[in-house]
């Protein structure tokens, strides 16, 4: 109860803070008008001796930007170049009039740019060497994200899927699928017990959606959705054919719900057989375990990781998707702009998708441009709603936290991919920390959560 009353009453302290208006200090007074798109407008009363501070330093400027037959570069006297460059020092005096002003500012309004990058343009309404000046300021800064209450929500108990040794001898053997060597069959289409290699591509999203991508399937029961495999069977490699994901009618009652019918597509590359190594001590040697028995006891705990792991990250889709729907915040338009580009030329680096963007027509393509833009709005404000319950429950982001590389050959094939990924170059960095800090947030959120 202590801790709620102290993070309640700091929450208070800084949205008061947040909401002051008017800021002075010896230099200037500062006016903060909020508008929308996380853009700020300071106006801003700047008092004579910032303004003459600005001038003497505009006329040594000037007086080194330009000749002067008889005077080295900045030597000459102020009133020369006052006289004579009256224009370029007055530019340069505004200039530095808005930088000072600015700097001012963001001392006692503690409001941040965007980023390094961010302009501030300025608008001098007045500017005189004995009264003082008058300016507005505007730029953009980061989103104003609320306190965020985590002690109410519900969350939906997700199944955790079940562990056997059935499953266990299921996830060996396709181990050793792994490490079969593969034959390409040409002469007929598809049939039951074939290996396939398929793209499933959603088609009916904006853009298409990449389901799978060179993806190897077993045409059977056990292996292959009946839907997938009744759209397979007797086709001919390089074929597409499109149909509609349906959930099995095995699958159980609680799963349905969740599951939404898809249009899709179904592109054969190829229909393979396998010659597959025995299952020896050699063998579970090369996938870094020292026998079979071994092996069995390492997949079952790797097999229970993923059954965590599962289990976490639908309480994490849900925590996420609470954020989303119960906190909007105002946005920069700068930056989701820039994360639409972003990932409209991420894609456009897949020939199969630029050949597709660049059969549209204009208003396609624009409907696929405001589809990505939508999807960065809600990506941009996931991020900073996050990051700002991390600040607010004083949660510690470490390297600790980075996901390791897999240590054994076995793990590499069972763990979440994401663990088998080591961040290298400082985009995949920075990606990797973003995805941490949405991780313990939403991870904040379960642990504080009721799950019904």
């Amino acid at each position: 109860m202590e801790q709620n009353q102290t993070e309640t009453a700091a929450a208070l302290t800084e949205s008061t803070e947040a909401t002051k208006t008017e800021f002075t200090n010896e230099n200037v007074t500062v006016k903060v008008k909020r508008k929308p798109a996380c853009t700020v407008e300071l106006d801003v009363t700047a008092t004579p001796k910032l303004v003459q501070f600005a001038r003497k330093n505009a006329v040594k400027a000037v007086a080194k930007e330009v000749t002067i037959p008889g005077f080295r570069k900045g030597k000459a006297p102020d009133e020369f170049i006052l006289k004579n460059y009256a224009s370029h020092v007055d530019k340069k005096w505004q200039d530095l009039i808005a930088n000072y002003s600015f700097g001012e500012a963001e001392k006692i309004t503690r409001i941040p740019l965007l980023s390094k990058e961010t302009r501030v343009i300025f608008n001098m309404i007045s500017h005189s060497y004995k009264e003082g000046a008058a300016l507005t300021l505007t730029f953009e800064t980061e989103p104003e994200v609320p306190y965020i209450t985590t002690q109410t929500i519900e969350l939906k108990a997700v199944k955790r899927p079940e562990v056997t040794q059935e499953k266990v001898k299921e996830t060996i053997r396709q181990t050793q699928l792994f490490f079969a060597h593969w034959k390409e069959i040409t002469d007929r289409p598809v049939q039951e017990g074939d290996f396939i290699l398929l793209n499933v591509d959603i088609i009916e999203d904006t853009p298409p959606t990449s389901l799978f991508s060179h993806t190897r399937f077993e045409v059977t029961d056990k292996s292959m959705a009946k839907w997938m495999k009744d759209l397979v069977l007797g086709l001919n490699t390089g074929a597409s054919v499109e149909g509609v994901s349906t959930p099995d009618k095995d699958v159980a009652e609680e799963d349905k719900k969740d599951y939404q019918d898809k249009k899709v597509r179904l592109t054969l590359l190829a229909i393979e057989s396998a010659e597959v190594p025995p299952l020896t001590d050699e063998f579970a040697k090369q996938l870094g375990v020292e026998s079979v028995e071994v092996l069995n006891t390492r997949v079952e705990e790797l097999l229970n990781k993923q059954a965590d792991a599962h289990v976490q990250e639908k309480l994490r889709e849900q925590a996420g998707d609470y954020l989303l729907e119960n906190y909007t915040i105002e946005l920069p338009a700068s930056l989701t702009e820039k994360e639409a580009r972003f990932r409209l030329q991420q894609l456009m680096q897949d020939p199969e998708f630029k050949a597709h963007f660049e059969s549209l027509s204009k208003e396609e393509k624009e409907k696929t441009v405001t589809s990505l833009t939508e999807q960065s709005k809600k990506a941009v404000r996931m991020f900073y709603l996050c990051r700002g319950l991390v600040t607010q429950a004083r949660l510690k982001i470490t390297t600790a936290d980075l996901h390791k590389a897999a240590s054994t050959p076995l793990e590499a094939l069972l763990l979440p991919q994401s663990y088998n990924q080591p961040e290298e170059g400082e985009l995949q960095q920075a990606e990797a920390i973003s995805k941490i800090l949405l991780e313990k947030a939403e991870d904040y959120i379960v642990s504080h959560a009721i799950i019904k």
